[in-house]
Formats: C-alpha cells, structure tokens, sequence
C-alpha cells in the first residue's frame, strides 16, 4: 500500500483549509508506487523534482494557511520542475 503518512487532512477540511493541504506525503507515495510498478526512471525523475521544489528552488512554500501556497499551486510547481527536466 502506499499512501500519504499524514492521512486525509481532516481537521483542515473541518477548518475550510483543504486547498491548503501539503500533496508532498502523497507524491512521495507516487515515486514508492512507481518504482514499485518498475518505472524506475519516472519515480526517480519525480523525486528529482520534489528534492528541487521542496528543498533547493523553495519558489512556494506549504504552511497549511492562506500565508503559503495552495496544494495546487505546488502541484503545478512540481509539473513544472517534471517539464523542465524532461527538456
């Protein structure tokens, strides 16, 4: 199974901040999954991506609250960092 360890977010869903929520748990599920799978390149080119956005670029940052960015918005971060690496 894989799956994010922070679970479903309830209490943020409760609290009207589910846009808000952090997709970095689940995307780390999807690079376990694929490898899992043997798309071996694909889960390392995600985790690249994650690594550039969550810990090098830093361009969005997750708070949780409208202070940060939304789990989209990240989202489309990470796509856009995937792309980049592709070229």
């Amino acid at each position: 199974m894989f799956e994010a360890i922070h679970g479903s977010a309830p209490r943020m869903m409760r609290e009207g901040r589910g846009q808000y929520a952090d997709p970095c748990s689940m995307l780390r599920a999807s690079v376990m999954l694929l490898s899992h799978i043997g798309e071996q390149e694909k889960a390392d080119l995600l985790e690249r991506a994650l690594d550039i956005c969550m810990y090098e670029e830093k361009k969005y940052q997750i708070t949780g609250r409208d202070t940060g960015c939304t789990c989209s918005e990240f989202g489309d971060y990470v796509m856009d960092t995937v792309r980049k690496l592709c070229e």
